[in-house]
């Protein structure tokens, strides 16, 4: 008969073996020397001390863990962590880099684009500003120096094509010179008084009322010869003699009477 190691009552044991059992904690427990070396209770205790084994490797990775995660903030996310971890260790795709590396090249083709946009309008802006600035600089010069209102459109064509007119951009304002070839800052009302005292500018300069008004040359030219405006024919002689003796001054005179030279 086999007897049990733990009993709630020795009624059930018989007579003679009841010395056998010790009173523990209410309960009955069979005292056998030697328990440890029984096959049963060997592997029991060799379970018993993996289990214990493996429970203070899991309580030291426990207490590792958690050093580690006090300074997290709350609302860290591991799968988000684990993710990021792994592609740094080369273990997947750079999704994240090549995201980045996208949403960069669309953001310097917006950004190129409007700042294309923005160049292109400045540059119009620019462009116009000068063009008004010349105009107006050369408009009020001209009249200032005494040219003739007829002849005021040929007296600004010329000057803007002897290319000596220019805007100076400094601190922020542009000023509006012309280089003289001594000065290349030039005053435009000095630049343009002193040329229409010249023989190039005097040809322009109003002539004046009364009497037999004449030109700089001696030859009476007051009305222009292209003109047609009132009902005026144009004076073909004149023109030939003026393209003859003052090629330069003829095509002037004609773009300002709104004809085109041919010569």
């Amino acid at each position: 008969m086999a007897l049990k190691a733990i009993i709630d009552s020795l009624d059930t044991v018989e007579e003679q073996f009841r010395s056998l059992y010790e009173d523990k904690d209410g309960k009955f427990v069979l005292a056998i020397e030697g328990i440890e070396s029984h096959p049963g209770a060997a592997a029991l205790k060799s379970a018993l001390d993996r289990v214990r084994g493996e429970k203070r490797t899991l309580s030291e990775k426990l207490t590792g863990a958690e050093s580690r995660l006090e300074g997290l903030p709350e609302d860290f996310d591991a799968d988000a962590y684990e993710t990021l971890r792994t592609q740094a260790e080369g273990k997947e795709p750079p999704k994240i880099e090549e995201r980045l590396t996208a949403q960069k090249t669309q953001l310097e083709a917006k950004f190129a684009k409007e700042r294309e946009k923005l160049e292109e309008r400045a540059n119009k802006l620019d462009s116009t500003l000068r063009r008004v600035m010349v105009d107006d600089g050369l408009t009020k010069a001209l009249l200032d120096a005494g040219i003739d209102k007829t002849f005021l459109p040929a007296a600004k064509a010329l000057l803007k094509e002897k290319g000596q007119i220019k805007l100076v951009e400094d601190d922020d304002a542009i000023h509006v010179f012309a280089d003289d070839g001594v000065n290349d800052r030039t005053p435009l009302t000095d630049y343009v008084r002193n040329w229409a005292g010249q023989d190039e500018g005097k040809v322009f300069v109003a002539k004046p009322t009364g009497g037999d008004a004449k030109g700089g040359d001696g030859r009476q030219f007051s009305d222009n010869p292209w003109d047609t405006s009132n009902g005026k024919k144009p004076n073909l002689t004149k023109q030939q003699q003026l393209i003859q003796e003052n090629a330069v001054k003829a095509r002037q005179m004609a773009q300002a009477a709104g004809v085109t030279p041919t010569w």
